[in-house]
């Protein structure tokens, strides 16, 4: 295993990031499965947390057959944590030269 230059920075970063996600993620299914009508402005906030992979499943849905809003939520919720993934290897930078764990 290598250490990076970044790499503490960016594990926190990631980590506040995916919790923000499942927080959003979790409110929003919390209210869709025990509110009658709900008004959805987690989801809301969680389309736009998870820019820019929310915005296009947001913008796509409509193309699915079965489009149901748990679904959409929990497919919202997946984007992000791909998305807290995506920005720990990208900030983690280069691995440090000779210090291999």
């Amino acid at each position: 295993m290598h250490r990076y230059r970044n790499g503490k920075v960016a594990a926190v970063l990631a980590v506040v990031y995916a919790a923000l996600v499942l927080v959003l993620g979790v409110v929003s299914l919390v209210i869709l499965l025990t509110v009658r009508d709900p008004i959805l402005l987690s989801g809301v906030a969680l389309v736009g947390v998870t820019f820019p992979l929310g915005w296009l499943i947001w913008w796509g849905w409509n193309l699915v057959p079965f489009a149901n809003p748990v679904l959409l939520t929990v497919v919202l919720a997946g984007a992000g944590l791909l998305q807290a993934w995506l920005i720990w290897r990208i900030f983690r930078g280069r691995p440090v030269p000779g210090d291999e764990v």
